[in-house]
This record gives C-alpha cells, structure tokens and sequence, in this order.
C-alpha cells in the first residue's frame, strides 16, 4: 500500500475537546480520506489512561490539499470538497448508530471537526483483514468461510433493513478480530456507502463514487441512483469466491459462471455453487434479489445444514482422528473407574458416571482447509468407489417461471415462483390498488409498475402513468 507525504506527521496530535489523541501511524490511504493508528489520552475518575484508536480524516485527495497539518480545498474544487465533506460527516453519524446496533459493524466513537476538515474516531480492531488471513493460510473450507461471512451476510441485511447500501464489500474491508468466542468479523469502510430515503432519493448528496474491480457489480461502474440489495450481495458473493478459491474474482465484464462454478465444485456442495453463482449474474434484474433469498440459497437461512465436498483424503485423516478419539476414550474410563474404584471409598454419595463414547467420537470436528488442497497424484490410488458426474454439470435448480399471473386487480408479466410475483417484471393494474401497504400509495388503473419482488414481497419499483408513460413515483418498502 503506497502511502503519499500528504499524511499527518506520527506524533501530532488531535484534540476532539473530549480526548487528546496522538497519530502513531498510517493504517491506510484511498481517494477519499486517511486512516491512522492513534493512541488516546482520556482520564476515568482521577485515573489518566491511553487507548489505540482508529481515525479516519477527510481527506479527498482529487479536491484538497495539505499545508503543514491544515487541509485546504483546491481552488476549483471547493464544491466538490464540500459535497464530500458533508458525505463523510453522514458517514460517520450513520456509521454511529449502526455500530451501536450491531456488533458486526465498525463502531464510531465521535465525530470532530479541526485543521479545516473532519474526522472520526473508531474503535481499532486488533486483528488483520479477511485478505491477509487467507493469504497466510490458505484457501479456507466452506465451513469456516460460512462461519466467518455469515455474521457478515447479516450485518449487510441489517444495513439494508435500513435502506443503505455499502458498496464497497470486500476482503480487505472485512477485519478479524479475536473475541471472547473466537474470530470476531467486523465490515469496516463505509466511504461509498449510499442511504436511500423511503421515495428513493439519497439523503446526502453523495459527490463521490467508486468501483473496486472483481467486487463491484456492472450497474455499480455506472453510478448507484437507487437503492438495490442485489449490488452488494453481488460483493457478498465475490468475497465468498475470494475465500474459497484464495483468489480474486475478474472484473465483471470478463467474470465467467462456468469458471466460477468449476472453480468451487471442489469445496461447495452443488445447492451452495449455484447459490453463488445466481448471486454473481451480470445482471441485477437475474440476481438475488434479497439478503433473506441469498441466505437462503447458501443454507444459512434458519440454521441451514452446510454441504461441503470431501475427498478421500480428508476421509483417511477423518478416519484416523476417530481412532484417535476412542483410543483417548478409552483411556480415560479405565482412569475414572480406578478413581472410582481406590479414590472414593466409602464416598456412597458418588455414583459412577455414564460415559458414552459413540457420542464422543461423533462430535468430529471439520477438516482443515489444507486437506482440500489440489491432491498430488499418489502412488497407490484408493479403492475405487461409484463414479459420480463431475459437479460443474451439475445445473441450478430452478422454481421460477416466466409469464402472466392474473392478481384481481391487474396482470403481472414476469418471473413467478409459488403463485407470487418473483424477480424483475410488470404489473399492469385493471384497477386502482395500493401499491405497497408500508408506503399506502395508490395506483389509479391503467398506471403500470416495472418492480422486482421476491417471492411476492417488493423489493423496488417505479410507477409509471399509462397515459403518458411519465414516471410518477419510486417505491421502495
């Protein structure tokens, strides 16, 4: 990461009013601010402490520049510099109600203003990005990527509950952390994130956009104007591939489902690869269309069991593990029935406990992910089992339709899954009916709404007059 003398000397410090922090170093640069390691200076009581932090500043280099350690907006760009400002103060408002909300979103502690910009103190996670992880160990099995994106895929629909979209869905913006039951992930970087208001306009101005390439979905390179679940969990799903394969996703104009699906047939059950695939389609209106769908799709939905592909090697280390297993089982009933037995006499208040080791030996815990690493032609071939057909031909499986659906107060033309309106399509009304119940606006019949639904619940749509085909309302639930 090549950092530019731009930055704030280490040892400067910022004073918010309330602390005093001290910059120890550069924890990162992008187009649109500077984040710093920092240690804080706060008093409890008459005790004085310190404490690392994170700071974000303002610092949108296309707009600004530095002057020892003030920022001052180029002359031609103070619009600009001040649109921007005013989406990094919403950022952090929003980042600060959503993180008090959510352990697995960054937490904002204060917002201050100084040097002629803004900044935003955030809690420093003292772990490294889901990027370095599997750079250092490897590709990872479908269980623990599971493990480790699930609170995320969650985090997302929370956001989304809401009406933003993150946009900028990563590795690198997904920091581990070690809690009090493990890895802790915690989805970071809110700078392109976009809050949309129920009538589907943003509620800041938003003067900057960006793309990150294998990430971002076609429509995003375009610019975002409305609120669209599909964007980001088209980022959830490029992540997952990250994860799985230990390598980045092309971009979207060249990505491939077939090398996709080719790619994860070793490591995903066939219900999970389509999954991911579906959720990586080119376009939007053939995507998943919900966080709740996405869920659904991978098996996470409602305590879904996971499906993952062993080979016979993971069999063997399996094998040996449950050896090994009862073999320490064993061991230690022949340890409790001595203590029983010469340690406890004339304790009648004892009874001997039952032990069962079937149950034991059950609890076998996933393989590592090294054990799915590309085999080395071995010596001696297993003993051969029922050829099976190679996963990639393995094609999704599918209860979506296209057609008409007459509803009684008008004919839908589109996908339909169960009787309901599912995926991109149009609604002409016959006659005049509410929309959508949160929103209570009426269609007047011969008005026509081009919408996505998922399973008969709406996600989007934009009612148009069927008299002169104007727009007259974006509708979002």
């Amino acid at each position: 990461m090549a950092i530019s003398n731009s930055t704030l000397k280490a040892g400067t410090i910022l004073d918010s009013g309330d602390t005093r922090y001290r910059i120890v170093d550069v924890l990162g640069q992008g187009g649109f601010g500077i984040t710093y390691l920092a240690m804080g200076e706060f008093k409890k009581g008459n005790v004085t402490t310190e404490g690392k932090f994170a700071i974000k500043e303002h610092f949108p280099s296309a707009f600004c520049s530095r002057e020892g350690n003030d920022v001052r907006p180029k002359d031609d760009k103070t619009t600009e510099y001040g649109k921007s400002k005013a989406d990094f103060v919403a950022e952090a408002r929003k980042l600060h109600d959503m993180g008090c909300e959510n352990d697995n979103i960054v937490k904002v502690n204060e917002l201050f203003e100084a040097n002629g910009t803004a900044y935003y103190v955030m809690q420093y996670i003292n772990g490294v990005s889901l990027t370095s992880y599997v750079e250092s160990r490897g590709r990872l099995s479908y269980k623990e990527a599971v493990e480790l994106l699930a609170p995320i895929v969650d985090a997302v629909g929370f956001l989304h509950k809401a009406r933003i979209n993150h946009l900028d869905i990563k590795p690198d913006n997904i920091m581990l952390h070690e809690g009090f039951e493990g890895k802790v992930p915690v989805l970071i970087d809110f700078g392109l994130s976009v809050h949309f208001k129920k009538n589907g306009d943003k509620t800041s101005p938003k003067g900057v956009m960006g793309v990150s390439e294998g990430y971002s979905p076609l429509e995003q390179y375009a610019g975002i104007k409305e609120f669209n679940p599909a964007t980001d969990i088209y980022s959830l799903a490029a992540t997952f591939v990250y994860a799985l394969t230990g390598l980045a996703p092309k971009g979207a104009a060249e990505l491939k489902l077939a090398d996709v699906r080719a790619a994860l047939s070793r490591v995903a059950g066939p219900e999970a690869v389509d999954g991911l695939c579906k959720a990586l389609n080119k376009s939007y209106e053939d995507r998943t269309a919900s966080i709740g769908a996405f869920k659904a799709d991978l098996g996470l939905a409602g305590g879904g069991t996971v499906t993952e592909v062993i080979t016979v090697d993971d069999e063997k280390k399996a094998r040996t593990r449950k050896m090994m297993l009862i073999g320490a089982c064993a061991v230690a009933i022949v340890l409790l029935c001595a203590l029983l037995r010469f340690g406890c006499s004339g304790g009648g208040a004892f009874e001997e406990p039952e032990v069962n080791c079937v149950e034991v030996v059950e609890e076998v815990p996933v393989l590592p992910a090294e054990a799915l690493e590309p085999e080395v032609q071995e010596e001696t071939p297993p003993a051969k089992e029922p050829e099976q057909a190679p996963q990639e031909d393995v094609k999704p499986q599918s209860n979506v339709k296209r057609g008409e659906l007459p509803l009684g107060y008008g004919v839908w033309s589109g996908g339909i899954r169960g009787g309901k309106p599912d995926g991109k399509g149009r609604l002409d009304f016959s006659t005049a009916h509410r929309v959508d119940p949160s929103t209570g606006y009426e269609a007047k019949a011969g008005d026509y709404f081009i919408a996505t639904y998922d399973r008969g619940s709406l996600i989007s749509g934009k009612l148009y007059d069927g008299t002169t085909g104007e727009l007259i309302k974006t509708i979002i639930p």
